[in-house]
């Protein structure tokens, strides 16, 4: 299911109509970060299950990209447990980790904060996207 369009709109707005992955400004998208595919999901994505990517970074988190995404929080596995508002998302244009919020606002984490949070989220990474 797509988003609203105003969590459309306070996703861009919280990344500063910037691409997490390279910082781009054009050709931007809303970028679920858990996998909805095989005929969606039934609820409505919210603040902190979405990020803003480009084009070309949208389609790489699921090829070449997808180990990175995965470990930058810009994709978060299908079966991991934690809520997404628990896996950290590195920002590239600001070197800098941060927790999604479910107002749609984020926190920044210091890098020990965050790598406690990969190290939560990574407990599940045997598993598929």
């Amino acid at each position: 299911m797509q988003p609203t369009n105003t969590v459309r709109q306070t996703t861009y707005k919280r990344d500063h109509h910037r691409c997490v992955a390279c910082g781009t400004t054009i050709a931007l998208e809303y970028q679920h970060r858990r996998a909805v595919g095989m005929g969606g999901s039934k609820q409505r994505p919210k603040f902190e299950d979405g990020v803003t990517a480009c084009t070309w970074c949208n389609r790489g988190f699921e090829a070449h990209l997808q180990s990175l995404a995965l470990t930058r929080g810009w994709k978060v596995r299908r079966h991991n447990p934690l809520a997404n508002h628990l896996v950290p998302v590195f920002y590239t244009f600001e070197h800098n980790w941060f927790l999604l919020n479910l107002d749609g606002t984020r926190t920044v984490l210091s890098e020990v904060e965050a790598a406690e949070f990969r190290g939560l989220a990574g407990m599940y990474d045997h598993e598929e996207v």
